[in-house]
Formats: C-alpha cells, sequence, structure tokens
C-alpha cells in the first residue's frame, strides 16, 4: 500500500510521503495533522503584551537590556490602524501576535465572513505566526461586535450543546485564517455548566484540529469559580496542543462563595498564578510562546516581571528549545 494511502482522512501535502515516520504518527492518530503544523512554529520565548499607543513604549522596551522576545497586542480588524505601531516593533527586530477581542470562538452567532477576511489580511500584513483568542462570547447579536459591547468576555457555558457550537464557530474561523488557530480558556467569575474545564477545551481542540492557549491567571479563575482543580483532569488536556501561556495581574473580589479572581493586568502578578505557571509548565512540552499581559503596567515593573517568568521558564519548561530561548536573555 503507498503512504499516502495510509492517510485516514485524504490527501496530504506534497513531500509528506517522504517522511514515512511522520506519516505513520499522523495515521495513528498521535497528534493529526495540528502536530506538524506545530512543530514547524517558531518559539518566540518570553514576551509581553502591550497597548500599541500608550505606556511603556513597545519599542523602547524591545531596545531594552531583559526586554520581550517579542510583542503580542490586541487590535481591531483593520490592520491599517494600527500598521503604524506594528511596523515600528517589527523594525527593531521583534516578532508580533495578533491577539484580539471580537471573535466569537462559541455560541450560536457566527462570525462576519468579511470581518475573518479582514481578520487574515491582518495576520497575513503583520507576520503573526498563530492567531489566538479567549473562548467566549464577543458579541451577541447578527453581525460582528467587540467584546467591549459586552462589558467583556462573557465565558462559554459548559456543556455538551455548548461544546459542539464552539467546534461549529473554531472551524468556522480556520476556514478563513492563514495559520495555526489556538483557543483559550477565557477568564471566569463564574461557571456555568459541569463539564471539566479540560475536557471542554481539549474535545474541542482536537474534534476542531485547533491548539490551546493556557493563561495562567485565568485558569485560577476557573478553580475559583467552579470549585475544581484543574490539574485533577489533566490527562484530558492535549498537552501537545498547548503552543503559548499567558500570565497577568489579577485581583480577588468577594463573592457569596469565596474570592472571585478579576483579570486586571495593569495589578502585580497573584501568588496563585504564580503557582499555576509553576506547576504547568513541565506538563507542556510544545510551548512556543510564554505572555506577560502588562498592559497599564510601568516599564520597571515590565522587566522585572519579564526576568522571573524567564528564570520559571529556564528551571520549569519541559521544552529545550523554549528553555534555550529564555536562556539566550540575561
Amino acid at each position: 500500500m503507498a503512504v499516502r494511502e495510509q492517510i485516514v482522512d485524504g490527501d496530504i501535502a506534497p513531500g509528506v510521503g517522504e517522511n514515512l515516520v511522520h506519516v505513520q504518527a499522523l495515521h495513528q492518530g498521535r497528534y493529526g495533522f495540528m502536530g506538524a503544523q506545530i512543530e514547524a512554529l517558531p518559539v518566540l520565548g518570553v514576551g509581553a503584551s502591550l497597548s500599541l499607543s500608550a505606556q511603556p513604549d513597545p519599542v523602547a522596551l524591545v531596545q531594552a537590556a531583559g526586554g520581550p522576545s517579542f510583542v503580542e497586542y490586541a487590535g481591531r480588524a483593520d490592520v491599517e490602524d494600527v500598521r503604524a505601531e506594528v511596523d515600528r516593533i517589527r523594525a527593531a527586530g521583534t516578532p508580533v501576535l495578533f491577539h484580539p477581542s471580537y471573535i466569537n470562538f462559541c455560541g450560536t452567532f457566527p462570525n462576519s465572513r468579511a470581518w475573518l477576511e479582514a481578520t487574515a489580511r491582518h495576520i497575513a500584513a503583520v507576520g503573526s505566526p498563530w492567531f489566538a483568542q479567549d473562548c467566549a462570547y464577543c458579541f451577541w447579536q447578527e453581525g460582528p461586535g467587540y467584546s467591549t459591547q459586552l462589558g467583556y468576555f462573557i465565558p462559554t457555558i459548559l456543556n455538551e450543546a455548548s461544546l459542539r457550537r464552539a467546534i461549529e464557530r473554531v472551524r468556522e474561523v480556520k476556514a478563513q485564517v492563514p495559520v495555526v488557530v489556538a483557543i483559550e480558556p477565557p477568564p471566569m467569575a463564574f461557571a456555568v455548566g459541569k463539564m471539566p474545564l479540560f475536557r471542554f477545551f481539549g474535545t474541542v481542540a482536537r474534534e476542531a484540529d485547533c491548539a490551546i492557549l493556557l493563561d495562567m491567571g485565568h485558569l485560577v479563575s476557573y478553580e475559583m469559580a467552579s470549585g475544581c482543580r484543574v490539574r485533577d483532569t489533566l490527562a484530558e488536556l492535549p498537552r501537545e496542543r498547548v503552543i503559548e501561556v499567558h500570565i497577568a495581574g489579577g485581583r480577588l473580589e468577594p463573592g457569596t462563595s469565596g474570592p472571585i479572581y478579576i483579570d486586571a493586568h495593569e495589578r502585580a502578578i497573584l501568588d496563585p498564578t504564580w503557582r499555576m505557571l509553576e506547576n504547568m509548565l513541565p506538563e507542556l512540552p510544545a510551548v512556543r510562546a510564554v505572555c506577560f499581559e502588562c498592559e497599564g503596567a510601568s516599564e520597571e515593573t515590565v522587566l522585572t516581571t519579564l526576568r522571573r517568568v524567564r528564570s520559571i521558564v529556564r528551571g520549569r519548561s519541559a521544552n529545550p528549545a523554549l528553555v534555550a530561548r529564555a536562556g539566550a536573555v540575561n
């Protein structure tokens, strides 16, 4: 039987047939077609998520000793709204990641084809190697919208019906976006549904064949909102699909059933979030980037925190290439 005929789901790209080991791995279902795409992604190291037109200045930061190895940013769908600022960062030799807040990766309302096409143009124009966003409700009507319309992300319902809708939405985005797509569990001030978080996102990732971004503070928020520990269902997380990790500041608000974690990027990183990073990194062998979300923080805070994050990555990451990349920055 020809190698080509051993692939379960149809044709494969020309040239793959020469790599019999890789083809057999695909056929045996060890990591699917997404696995080869993840392996090809660049290892970006430790970077920062910044507001493009606010302080601290992204270019000044990347040029500082110990500055971020990449810059992640949010923005509108139209790349022309941010092109000048992004071009400044790229001219300084620093890669960028586009991480918006206007895609519905769940729910019944489909994403506008025009917006998805604009997103694809945006990604191509800035050279973002992958595209990630929270899997949450960003708009709640026909036509596109930003998460600010709802105040912030509204987390997905953790049940089977919602899971099926999420798979549909992710496939919808993947059909238009030219790079690897990653879904991110959102911050959760409340949890609706009984399905464990990693079962939900693991199933979506496998069935929609996408990657995953894990935010350590968001995992803490889920644990506080649900009373469940994420590590209890770690076996249901396809860890080889986790390509990016976020860490950010937060604050705790009193709730009727205990404290509620609130994302607050201008605040200090809380101890439970640091512990989550230290505990999760050894479980994630495919991580390409660790991002400190620090919009609103001072330059000194950013640089000091990046040093601590790099130290943890060097000591705890399961990806040797990421360890080496973090170790190359003093």
